[in-house]
């Protein structure tokens, strides 16, 4: 039997940045051969910041899975799924929230930094890691690839199937992490992400253009015949992901180093290899779009008739062990 691995997005946004293909697709997509894969819609998390767009979460989580299936997710080897259809995360939810302590709460990261964006404190906001510790419990997942910035929640699952088992038995699945990178914003500040900004795979070739030709550079190079530095410099770390032609990145570092090329030059090169990335996303979008969204509708569906089941077996193992 194939080990499973879990994971998901929120829907908060109709797409995704390129960044998080470095962080998290392409695991999925390098996974779905090895693993029996499951990724979710984390409708119900998206309701913690943007309750207000509530009405919005259902065609956005059609709109990503679009998106996944047009970078080679195949969904006849993946399990697409909406969080909301799943009652039994719900119920181990509680059960977990009953075993968690405030001060793990506290102290997570992504609590820090969604504060610091000035979001308000509200129970489910603060609750976030435990349900999301119930997505990754509920179908004992083996394997959960998030990006760095997620890498917490992941050990927070962990710890809780942990906590549960020596307290019942050993009931819940540990699953481990896959750590995928975070990727720099295009100024060069903070992660590349669908609420911080970025190039989204559903931009234009003339919105990507404009996107690179902006992108933040070494900010102490005034002129073209400035030696320029190549360490931690956006346009670069762009290169790096998205330039295939390592000759022709090797080349712009030594001539950037040595003032010897200007950045205009450095970012048309850049926009060409992102272009070159993009396309065929966008060519096997569009084949989808034609589709519909009643074909991604039928997609989830079929993932959700397949998943209650594995998520209710857990959900009964769990009543079981604590005498329910």
């Amino acid at each position: 039997m194939k080990k499973r691995v879990l994971t998901g997005d929120r829907a908060t946004g109709s797409s995704y940045v390129i960044g998080a293909y470095i962080g998290t697709l392409k695991n999925r997509l390098e996974l779905q051969d090895e693993y029996d894969t499951f990724i979710f819609s984390a409708d119900y998390h998206s309701l913690t910041t943007d309750l207000d767009d509530s009405k919005k979460l259902a065609k956005n989580a059609i709109e990503l899975v679009k998106t996944q299936i047009s970078i080679g997710i195949d969904p006849e080897k993946v399990t697409f799924y909406r969080q909301s259809k799943v009652p039994a995360t719900f119920e181990l939810h509680v059960i977990l929230s009953m075993m968690t302590q405030m001060a793990e709460l506290e102290r997570q990261p992504a609590l820090k930094e969604k504060l610091a964006q000035g979001k308000k404190l509200t129970y489910g906001l603060m609750g976030y890691p435990v349900l999301m510790a119930a997505d990754i419990l509920v179908v004992d997942s083996d394997l959960v690839p998030v990006a760095k910035d997620q890498e917490a929640h992941v050990e927070m699952a962990s710890d809780l199937a942990k906590i549960f088992n020596r307290k019942f038995g050993k009931t819940i699945k540990v699953p481990a992490g896959l750590i995928g990178e975070v990727v720099i914003g295009l100024d060069g500040k903070g992660k590349s992400g669908k609420s911080t900004g970025g190039i989204f795979f559903s931009d234009s070739t003339e919105e990507v253009r404009k996107k690179v030709m902006s992108m933040y550079t070494d900010p102490n190079r005034i002129k073209a015949t400035d030696p320029g530095t190549v360490d931690d410099n956006p346009v670069f770390i762009y290169h790096d992901y998205f330039n295939p032609n390592v000759e022709e990145v090797n080349d712009l570092k030594e001539r950037y180093t040595k003032g010897t090329v200007g950045d205009v030059e450095v970012k048309e090169k850049l926009f060409r290899a992102v272009e070159a990335f993009l396309e065929p996303i966008r060519e096997k979008k569009s084949e989808i779009d034609a589709l519909g969204d009643d074909h991604i509708l039928d997609i989830l569906k079929k993932g959700e008739d397949k998943v209650n089941p594995v998520a209710e077996a857990v959900l009964d193992r769990v009543r079981g062990a604590m005498g329910f």
